[in-house]
């Protein structure tokens, strides 16, 4: 069954994007939503730094941005706006996510607590590097073989608690 979001434009921040790349996986965000917009303070952290540090994700990231399925845009923060997230000890980067994914009724991709709360306080729908696997695994983008070893090597690169683990594993089952 085909994914209800695989033809809507979604909204990353860089953690989903970095976590799938150093997974090798970052090719499921484009099967699933084929265009990824991302603020260029996004594409300032998860491209230009990252190749500054030499990370391979990077090269990665860039090379989806050059093919065209990741866009890097400029998007100018209200005021207000930018006042709240800040309050809510929110990066730049984040509230751009944020505003765009509420601006344009779209899906926010996001790994971090603070802010994923935030956009849940907004209505935004939202969807991490965990729940993007699920999805993929839904929409028959990846077996669940293959999901159980991007599973493993996700666990290397981000904290997953051991209950965390558990579930995502029985939910990709369950699929």
């Amino acid at each position: 069954m085909k994914s209800k979001t695989s033809s809507r434009l979604v909204v990353s921040n860089a953690g989903p994007l970095i976590h799938l790349a150093k997974a090798n996986a970052l090719h499921l965000l484009k099967a699933l939503y084929q265009t990824v917009i991302i603020p260029q303070e996004v594409k300032i952290e998860a491209v230009d730094r990252g190749k500054e540090e030499g990370a391979a994700d990077a090269l990665q990231i860039e090379d989806a941005v050059k093919d065209g399925w990741i866009k890097a845009e400029e998007i100018p923060l209200n005021g207000d706006f930018l006042k709240a997230t800040k309050i809510a000890g929110l990066q730049t980067a984040e509230a751009a996510v944020i505003q765009y994914a509420y601006q344009n009724h779209t899906v926010a991709l996001l790994d971090d607590e603070p802010s994923r709360a935030f956009a849940k306080t907004l209505g935004i729908p939202i969807r991490g590097t965990l729940g993007i696997l699920l999805e993929a695994v839904e929409a028959g983008q990846v077996s669940r073989g293959e999901a159980l070893e991007i599973l493993d090597r996700l666990s290397e690169i981000m904290y997953l608690s051991a209950e965390l683990y558990r579930l995502v594993r029985k939910n990709i089952f369950a699929q």
